[in-house]
């Protein structure tokens, strides 16, 4: 049972590594985030998008997540100035929405990174907000962490969480809403990140792999 429990830890840690190794295909800036069950990922939001500029008029009308891999939540610039310039998304005063009506079942948290070039240091703070509403609903959700890896560049980093491990009806949609500033965006990304199992749900499944374990060793000695 100690070798199979052992062999089972093992190959976990090396998914978890494989995982981490690997290169995030938004933005190299960017984070794999442990968990994630759903990503959406919006790169090359300029005008020389690989494959075919990407408009104005296509940010207007929502644009779905381009990277591969990505599920299908829809950016949509609601108002405001930015545009597809040559670099990124250019522009002041716009909002934004991402919405997207397919979650997972087990979602316990929603992380949301962006590389954007900050210029009046609005982000995190109003007028630059990021809101959250789960279901339709009017209500906006804080989150519950904000960071952001500072470059002195176009890569500075701004990640968004928030905890839904205390939302007790089932989650069907959601809707991210970003007040922004004077800023450049260049990739954008959201998580729909499981929740972690509780202490007893681990119990039980110690308590599974040992009773395999026991009946294994029973049908040898049968065997036998």
């Amino acid at each position: 049972m100690n070798a199979m429990f052992g062999k089972t830890m093992v190959g976990l840690a090396v998914l978890a590594m494989t995982g981490l190794a690997q290169a995030n295909a938004t933005y190299e800036g960017i984070v794999d985030v442990a968990g994630s069950v759903s990503v959406d990922g919006w790169n090359e939001l300029n005008r020389n998008r690989t494959g075919g500029a990407l408009t104005e008029e296509q940010l207007i009308a929502g644009t779905g997540s381009n990277v591969a891999g990505s599920g299908d939540a829809v950016f949509t610039r609601l108002s405001g100035s930015h545009y597809p310039a040559g670099f990124g998304l250019y522009g002041s005063n716009s909002v934004f929405t991402f919405t997207d009506s397919t979650v997972a079942s087990n979602i316990g948290s929603l992380v949301f990174q962006g590389i954007i070039n900050d210029f009046d240091a609005q982000f995190g703070a109003a007028p630059f907000t990021l809101t959250l509403s789960l279901n339709g609903g009017s209500e906006a959700l804080s989150a519950t962490s904000v960071s952001s890896v500072l470059n002195g560049g176009v890569s500075d980093l701004h990640t968004y969480t928030w905890d839904l491990s205390g939302v007790s009806a089932p989650i069907t949609s959601y809707t991210l809403t970003l007040s922004a500033g004077f800023s450049q965006v260049l990739a954008l990304q959201v998580d729909q990140v499981a929740a972690v199992p509780e202490p007893s749900t681990y119990a039980m499944a110690l308590g599974g792999l040992a009773l395999v374990g026991m009946m294994a060793r029973r049908r040898r000695r049968a065997v036998a």
